[in-house]
């Protein structure tokens, strides 16, 4: 003889109703670890640096990107490179070039630092 599940209510903890004792806090937990985590998830933001300036070359530039420090010589100008961010870390761009030399930092598009030199050589930094 197989048992079938009964639809019938029974005594729970004192009350008549169906178990449901062990369901609702689980499912409230859930509830909770899943909006806490959607709202403590913030996609790391697309920084992007740039430099521009009054000669075609920029003579040394340094920057700071998500796998280390680069570094590079004889840099054609205007230059422009992206990475994706891996969470709180400092950013930072400095160029030397002869004439005027900006260097620009932007996070998702927006400019968050800028800053031009001019000089023999110029020498800017850019930091956020």
């Amino acid at each position: 003889m197989t048992s079938k599940p009964s639809s019938i209510p029974r005594r729970v903890g004192g009350h008549l109703g169906r178990p449901t004792l062990f369901a609702v806090p689980a499912a409230v937990a859930t509830a909770i670890g899943m909006c806490g985590v959607a709202a403590a998830v913030n996609p790391p933001p697309q920084v992007t640096y740039q430099l521009s300036g009054s000669a075609p070359v920029a003579d040394y530039i340094s920057y700071q990107t998500n796998t280390g420090q680069a570094m590079q010589a004889h840099v054609p100008l205007p230059w422009k490179t992206q990475f994706t961010s891996f969470g709180p870390e400092v950013f930072v761009l400095s160029a030397q070039s002869p004439g005027s030399v900006t260097c620009t930092i932007l996070l998702d598009g927006k400019v968050v630092s800028q800053a031009t030199a001019n000089g023999a050589p110029a020498r800017t930094v850019c930091t956020h």
